[in-house]
C-alpha cells in the first residue's frame, strides 16, 4: 500500500509549501499529492481553492494574479518545483487539475506541456505521474500522453468511471467496501483520500487498497 502525502506533510505544516513536502520524505511517503491551478500569467500553481483567503489571510483571485503577486502573499509552489523536488527525491506525483475553472482545459493542456518537457528525467527517477480530476473531460485530455485518475466521492461517478486509477473518498468506502472488489475485478487501481484515522487505514490495508492519501504519512507508514 503505497504513501501519498496530502498537500505534502499537511497535517502539522503548511499544505502544499517546500517544507511540507520536504517533511513528508523525512517521513517516508513513498509520493507527492498536490492540487493545481493557472495564475492569470499562465504559471501552474500548486492550491487548492480558487482564492488566497484560507491560507494566506487575504483573498484574492488564482486565475486574476500574476505568480509574483501570489508568492509575496503566502509560499506557494509551482508544479515545476515540486516535480523537481519529486525527481530528485525520487516520489511519485499526483496532480489534482481543479474545475470549474476560468482557464478550462487550459490546466490540464499545460500541465501536459511541463511533464513533457520532464519525460526523460520523470522516467530516468523511475517515478510514476498521475493526472486526476473529478471532471471525467480533464481525464480525456491527458490519457493519451499521461496516466490519469478520475477521482469520485459518490458511488455512481465511481462505478461508470472506466478510468484504470480511481481515488475515491474514505466515506465513500467506509459506506460500500463492496465497491473496492467491483472496480478491482474490473482491473483499476484503487487510491483512498483523506485517510487520517486508525481504523481507515486498518481498512484500506484490510480491502487491499494500491495507495492512501494522507495528511500524516508518518502514521501512514505503520500500515504500508
Amino acid at each position: 500500500m503505497k504513501i501519498y502525502a496530502h498537500r505534502g506533510s499537511s497535517g502539522n505544516n503548511p499544505e502544499m509549501t517546500r517544507s511540507a513536502y520536504e517533511v513528508a520524505i523525512k517521513e517516508g511517503a513513498d509520493g507527492f499529492e498536490c492540487d493545481v491551478r493557472l495564475s492569470r500569467d499562465g504559471e501552474i500553481v500548486c492550491i487548492h481553492d480558487a482564492t488566497t483567503g484560507r491560507i494566506a489571510g487575504k483573498r484574492v483571485w488564482v486565475s486574476r494574479t500574476n505568480l509574483k503577486e501570489l508568492q509575496s502573499l503566502h509560499e506557494l509552489m509551482t508544479l515545476d518545483e515540486l516535480l523537481n523536488l519529486a525527481i530528485s527525491a525520487r516520489k511519485h506525483l499526483l496532480i489534482e487539475t481543479k474545475h470549474p475553472n476560468i482557464h478550462g482545459g487550459r490546466i490540464e493542456r499545460s500541465v501536459v506541456e511541463l511533464l513533457q518537457s520532464m519525460a526523460s528525467d520523470i522516467k530516468a527517477a523511475g517515478i510514476e505521474v498521475v493526472v486526476m480530476s473529478f471532471s471525467k473531460f480533464a481525464g480525456k485530455r491527458v490519457q493519451s500522453d499521461w496516466v490519469a485518475g478520475k477521482i469520485s466521492k459518490y458511488y455512481l461517478p465511481a462505478i461508470f468511471s472506466k478510468s484504470k486509477i480511481s481515488a475515491l473518498d474514505i466515506d465513500l468506502i467506509t459506506k460500500h467496501p463492496s465497491l473496492v472488489k467491483k472496480l478491482q475485478e474490473r482491473g483499476s487501481r484503487i487510491l483512498i483520500w483523506t485517510v487520517n484515522e486508525d481504523v481507515d487505514f486498518e481498512r484500506c490495508k484490510k480491502l487491499g487498497i494500491d495507495g492512501v492519501i494522507t495528511d500524516f504519512p508518518e502514521i501512514a507508514r505503520r500500515y504500508g
